[in-house]
Formats: C-alpha cells, structure tokens, sequence
C-alpha cells in the first residue's frame, strides 16, 4: 500500500517524524479531513505499528468486525450512534489503557467527526479522558499533535502533506483533573487545539473556500519539483503556505482579491488548459521520455482497462457521503489493480512464461512511471492546446500573465 500511495498522490511532503517517539506509548491526535483515508495515509508513512480509534457503527456487520478488529481499529462510540452505546465507551477506553500500558500508538481524531475542509472544528473530549484516564497506569505518555492537509481532496494524483508536531505539555494539568476534572479537559483541549492549528493550513471562513484554494495554487505556480521524486520534507513549504494564507486572509483581508481569483479559475477552465500552464513548464525531455516508455505505458493501460469503470462505480456510490469518495477511490484502486495484475500473471503463467511473474512486484512501479508517462503526455497536449489559443487569442496570454502577478504568482 506504500507503493499505491505513491501511485494516488502526486507527492506526499512529512515534517515531524522525530517528534514520534521511536518506541514507548504516545497518543497522536489528528484533525479529520477526509475519512478513513486519513488514517491510512498516517499508517503508512510511519513504521511504528498503530491502533486506530473508529467511528461504532462501521462494526456492526459481523464479517466488518471481525476484518476491522484485526486491522487494529477500536470502536468508539459516538452520540449520533446511540445514547444507549455510550457505556460501552468504557471498554473501549479500558481497551486504551491496556494498549498504552503495553508502549503502543493510539490514534485518534480529535474533532470526532469528519468534514472536508480546511479548519480545525472544537475537540472533543475523548483525547483528554483517554489521556487523564491512562496516565494513572502509563509512565511518560505522549500527546503527539498531528496536521493532515490535502491540495484537493477528492482528487486523483492530488499532493498530501503530513505534519507531525511537538509533544504538548500536560504534566501540569494531572494535578487539576483530579480535582477539577472539566477545567483539566478544557486547558487539555486549548493546548492540544493550538498545536493542530500550527500544523494545519487553515481558512478561516468557508465562504472563502474557493478563492483561497484558487490563491493557493497560483502561490504554487512557481515550485519546482524533481520529476522521479514522490516524497519530500514539508517543513519550509508548511510555513510558507501558512503565512501565505495569514497575509491575504488576515482581518484586513481584500474580498475583492478573493473574488477575483474565483473569477479567473472559473473563465480559466473553460480553455481547458490548467491555470497558469506555459510551454516553457515541458521539459526538454518530454518528447525522448513519451518514445521510449511508450510500449509499456499502452501495456499498463490495457491491464488497467476493466479496472477503470469499476473504480468508477464504487466512487459513484459515494455521492451521497462525499467524504468518502477518496477513501474508496484509494482502496478500490490498489486492491481492483493489483488483483487485474495478478490475474493476467496468472494466465501468462499458464501459457508456460512463468518469468512474468517476476514483474508482479515490479508492478506498482511500472504503473508509477506510466502515470508520469501520463502526466508528460497531457503537458504535450496542453502545450500544443496552448500554441493554438496563443495564435488564435494573442491578447488574452498577456492579460492572464499579468492577473496572475497581481493575485501573487511572482
């Protein structure tokens, strides 16, 4: 699954891992912006083995409990789940504090609900009651804060960035939950709530939802990444972004900038060329690369040919609970192409060239640098897209280059 990671997001940018303890017991409390795919994705970039705090009602079929339990997942339950559930909660923090005791990982999303959206919602207070509650048993327990933001959430190849912060101080605060157990979860939830915040792109208002995603990625226009590179440091990038969205969403924030930039992304796309797009982004290469992997990339196409509508078909069910589309677009994708893949093994096999299977673990890659192959390809066609625009419309390039400056594309 580190493989299709690579495979669903164009880059994945870390900070923080140090601050992770390498062993020994650690609560990390995550804001929640995109279902179970967030948990995933923290799984997967550390190598430390993780328990995961889930919404009840996703146990209630036998078969689900029996898979999730052995996924490490416990139930917690909500009270949109059932006020005659919420006892049950004692087992599961019991469950906790067994698993803390033993020097292990507990993730748990702190909001206790997932919204899309970039802001933290107020906590809850099952971080605290788990914390206060197991340090009666746990010696040095960390509470680790930890920042998930995504460019486009429900987006195919999108970038993922992954923040990991300083533990939060709480030794003080022991004192105060034996005696004022509710002043002791508020303070717990004030610093836990500042230390997401520092990990997090935040836009203040969901009115400026648009615009600011629209101002953001004009920010980004001028990043240059390595081509083959998938992961990256996230720490300087973070910080710049973050102070991108202060300066323009401060309390003297320029609606009219805002407006502007919903504006020329939505007059943009229908010229069906990515904002911001120029010739001189193709790299010299290009045209060398889409030769030679040409062959392979038309191979890995055809396997992934009956894959394709029936990702489509299970991210279609998702329409009525979006917040889920990435999640299954994410699973459905890695196990439909990784089983297509093992059945034509299966058959080459069959007509006795069994050194095929030797590709099969060689595949996530192939089907990587097909997707670049793909990437380069589109930038071929918006190039030439480009070239006629230019030459049918020579004064639209100038205007756009010149609203991109102004909107802060420097």
């Amino acid at each position: 699954m580190r493989y299709w990671m690579r495979i669903h997001f164009r880059r994945v940018f870390v900070d923080g891992l140090t601050h992770v303890p390498r062993k020994g017991p650690a609560l990390l409390a995550c804001n929640h912006p995109n279902s179970f795919l967030d948990a995933i994705v923290v799984a997967l970039i550390l190598k430390r083995r993780i328990h995961f705090l889930v919404r009840s009602d996703v146990f209630r079929k036998p078969a689900a409990r029996f898979i999730l339990s052995r996924l490490n997942m416990i139930p917690i339950y909500r009270l949109q789940e059932g006020t005659e559930n919420l006892d049950k909660n004692q087992e599961t923090f019991a469950r906790c504090y067994d698993l803390l005791r033993k020097g292990e990982l507990i993730l748990i999303f702190s909001e206790g609900n997932c919204v899309v959206e970039k802001r933290l919602r107020a906590l809850k207070k099952g971080t605290a009651r788990i914390y206060f509650g197991a340090t009666d048993w746990v010696q040095n327990l960390s509470v680790i804060p930890v920042g998930i933001n995504y460019t486009a959430p429900y987006q195919f190849r999108s970038e993922l960035m992954v923040s990991f912060g300083k533990a939060i101080e709480t030794h003080d605060l022991q004192p105060v939950w034996k005696v004022e157990p509710a002043k002791a979860v508020r303070v717990f939830n004030d610093r836990l709530s500042e230390a997401m915040r520092n990990e997090l792109l935040i836009i203040p208002k969901k009115d400026w939802d648009f615009g600011a995603e629209v101002l953001l990625n004009i920010h980004r226009l001028p990043y240059r990444f390595s081509f083959f590179a998938a992961r990256f440091n996230l720490g300087k990038r973070l910080r710049d972004e973050q102070a991108f969205i202060a300066g323009i969403l401060n309390e003297d924030v320029d609606v009219s900038q805002i407006e502007q930039a919903e504006l020329l992304e939505k007059a943009w796309q229908k010229t069906g060329i990515p904002l911001g797009f120029h010739p001189r982004r193709v790299p010299n290469w290009n045209t060398a690369f889409l030769c030679a992997w040409f062959i392979p990339a038309i191979i890995c196409a055809l396997i992934h040919l009956p894959v394709l509508p029936l990702v489509n078909k299970a991210v279609d069910k998702t329409r009525k609970a979006r917040q889920f589309k990435a999640s299954v677009m994410f699973g459905s994708g890695a196990l439909l192409s990784y089983f297509a893949f093992l059945i034509v093994s299966i058959l080459f096999a069959a007509l006795m060239t069994p050194w095929l299977l030797l590709m099969l673990p060689l595949w996530p890659r192939i089907t990587w640098i097909t997707l670049l192959w793909w990437e380069q390809l589109q930038l071929r066609r918006y190039s030439i897209q480009y070239s006629a625009a230019a030459a049918k419309h020579p004064e639209l390039w100038p205007k756009l280059e010149a609203r991109l400056r102004s909107l802060g594309a420097v």
